[in-house]
């Protein structure tokens, strides 16, 4: 199964935010991947997901596999969280 979800960062993603959304990837079978503008990174990948330190604005969340829409649906509330 694959979805998608879009996430909109008001405040800059700071590094707990990020070191969250990695952890919370990982606990999912699914191949996930963030992307923003035109970029895209592992979400399962603190290095690469590290890049978004600081960032604000729109992401999206790709994935893929039998447990993408439980995944997607945890790391959009990381996002939405203050």
């Amino acid at each position: 199964m694959e979805a998608t979800t879009h996430c909109i960062i008001s405040e800059n993603l700071n590094r707990a935010k990020v070191y969250q959304l990695v952890s919370v990837a990982n606990r999912f079978d699914s191949n996930i991947i963030i992307e923003l503008n035109t970029k895209r990174f592992n979400a399962k990948s603190l290095l690469s997901v590290g890049v978004l330190h600081g960032i604000n604005g729109e992401i999206c969340f790709h994935a893929t596999g039998n447990d993408s829409t439980i995944a997607l649906d945890e790391l959009r509330k990381i996002c939405l969280a203050n």
